[in-house]
This record gives C-alpha cells, sequence and structure tokens, in this order.
C-alpha cells in the first residue's frame, strides 16, 4: 500500500516537473521569438524611417509644397462633389418622402371621408327605419295604450304641483305663525303704538308744529313775565300794589280814576271791550290799570301777547272789576 502511495506521489512529482519543464521550454520560446521579431521589426522601422528622412530631405519642395496642394484640391474636390450628391441624394429623399406622405395622407383621408360618409349613411339609414317603425307602432297603440299613460302622468304630475303647491303654503303659514308667535306681545305693541304714533305724527304734524311753537312761545312769555316781575319787585315802586291788588283786596272807583286813567263817558260803545267789541269791559290791566278787556280775550291774549292793547305796556297782573 504504501508502495502504490509512494509511486502515486513519484509519478504526480514527475508529472509537476514535465509540466513546468514544458512551460519553461515553451517560454524560452515564446521569449526568443518576441525578442526576434522586435529586433526585426525596430530594424525595420528604422530603415524606413531613415529611407523616408532621405527621400525627403531630397524633395522637400514635393512634400512640403506640392503634396499638400494636390491633396488639398484632390480633398477640396472629392469633399465638394460627396457634399453635393449628398445634399442632392437628401432633398430627393425629401422631395420623394413628402410627395409620397401627401399622397398617402391624401389616400388615407380620402379613404376615411368615404368610410364616414358610408357609416353616416347606414346610421341615417338605420335612424330613418327606426323613426318610422316607431311612429307606426305609436301611433297603432296611441289609443290604447299611450292616451291612458299620458293622462296618468298628467294627472300625477298635476296631484304633484298641487300637493307641492299646498305644503309650500303650510310651511310658509307655519313661518308667519312661528314668528308672531316668537315675537313678544309687548314688543309686538310696541311696534304697533310706534307705527300709529308716527302715523298720528304724520296726519297731524301742521298742528303738532303750531302746538310746539305756541308752547314755546308761551314759555318764552312766562320767563319773560316772571323775569320782570322778580326784576320789578325790587325797582317799581307799583308793584306793592299790584301785589295788594293779586291778593284780593278790592279796588275803589276812586282808585281806579286816580290813576292814569279809566274816563268812561256813560256811551255804550265805551264800554264794550277794544278787541272783541261785543263784550263789556270788566278787567284791570296792571301797573297801567286801563280797563279796555273783557275776561275771555283777556285769556286770549295772555297767550298771544301779554301787553296791553292801548299803551302797550307789559300786563303783570289783571284783576276783575265791575263798574
Amino acid at each position: 500500500m504504501i508502495t502504490y502511495v509512494a509511486k502515486l506521489i513519484n509519478l504526480f512529482a514527475l508529472t509537476i516537473q514535465s509540466v513546468l519543464h514544458v512551460a519553461w521550454f515553451t517560454g524560452k520560446v515564446i521569449v526568443d521569438v518576441l525578442t526576434g521579431i522586435s529586433c526585426a521589426v525596430f530594424n525595420i522601422i528604422s530603415n524606413l524611417i531613415l529611407f523616408f528622412q532621405i527621400v525627403y530631405e531630397d524633395n522637400i519642395s514635393i512634400f512640403t509644397e506640392d503634396l499638400p496642394d494636390l491633396a488639398n484640391d484632390l480633398f477640396a474636390a472629392t469633399a465638394g462633389q460627396w457634399i453635393q450628391l449628398q445634399n442632392g441624394v437628401y432633398k430627393l429623399y425629401e422631395d420623394v418622402n413628402c410627395r409620397f406622405s401627401a399622397i398617402i395622407g391624401s389616400v388615407k383621408w380620402l379613404i376615411d371621408a368615404v368610410i364616414i360618409i358610408v357609416f353616416e349613411v347606414l346610421l341615417l339609414f338605420k335612424n330613418t327605419i327606426i323613426l318610422f317603425g316607431d311612429t307606426l307602432w305609436f301611433i297603432l297603440t296611441f289609443i290604447p295604450v299611450q292616451l291612458p299613460l299620458l293622462l296618468k302622468a298628467l294627472f300625477k304630475n298635476i296631484t304633484d304641483v298641487i300637493v307641492t303647491e299646498v305644503v309650500e303654503a303650510y310651511m310658509g303659514l307655519l313661518k308667519i305663525t312661528n314668528f308672531l308667535t316668537d315675537v313678544p306681545l309687548q314688543s309686538f305693541v310696541g311696534i304697533i303704538s310706534a307705527v300709529v304714533i308716527v302715523r298720528l305724527c304724520i296726519h297731524f304734524r301742521e298742528n303738532i308744529q303750531s302746538q310746539v311753537v305756541a308752547l314755546y312761545w308761551s314759555l318764552v312769555r312766562k320767563l319773560w313775565y316772571y323775569y320782570y316781575a322778580f326784576y320789578n319787585y325790587f325797582v317799581d315802586p307799583d308793584v306793592r300794589e299790584i301785589t295788594r291788588m293779586s291778593g284780593g283786596h278790592e279796588i275803589s272807583l276812586s282808585e281806579q280814576q286816580s290813576g292814569v286813567s279809566v274816563v268812561d263817558d256813560g256811551s255804550a260803545a265805551d264800554a264794550l271791550c277794544v278787541i272783541c267789541q261785543e263784550r263789556q269791559k270788566c278787567v284791570l290791566t296792571l301797573p297801567c290799570r286801563h280797563v279796555c278787556l273783557c275776561t275771555e280775550c283777556c285769556m286770549r291774549l295772555y297767550g298771544y301777547q301779554r301787553t296791553c292793547p292801548i299803551c302797550r305796556t307789559f300786563i303783570y297782573h289783571s284783576v276783575t272789576v265791575y263798574l
């Protein structure tokens, strides 16, 4: 067993040695071949370079002037012709392509138009047949079938409209009642009262304005009277006598005649009121002591102008007398 293993190992080692020897020999051959080829190529290139150098140095004008000019002319002629040929081919291709595309587009449009026209004609023919058939069927079934359905639909629509209007009217009335019930009674009465007051003010605006103006002037006259009364209480010596007369003391005829004057000539005309000329004068104005007014005219005079109609003296007080 050991002998076989040793032989196997020996065989494996010899095989490896043979392979390595073959590889070494092959590598050596390859290196020698490559080295020879490289040297030969290098020598050939060196000789060619030397040859071209000698030729170039001997014919420098040819390489520097003639050959470049010839090459340029040849290239220009060849390139120009090639470019023109290329442009011509490209234009020809574009023209052919455009023509072909236009022809294809026209043919396609024509085919599509024909197909659409045929389809529309067929569709129109179909719809015409359907319409004709539906019309005949509707005419045949109108009275027994369509008329009852039409009347039923009409009655249903009328019923729906009536019900809808009734419901809307009920909802509107319900909104009104809810609105009225939401408003308190005092607010409603207040609004009505305000409307009535505004209407009355508008209707009786002239009377109200006249009453307001009269009240204003009456207040002014009263204030003016109180001012004069207060002022003359300290200034006018007749104020005490006016106060005594207004306090209820009797006024004798001699006192009346001792003033500025109350002269009665006994005639009936002089005994009448100077304003109305109807009632007998019976009011004594103070402080001027004129007896020229009746009671009614005196009251009206107080509301209009508190001055004596004879002497235009301000009337502080008036006393009823009997002549």
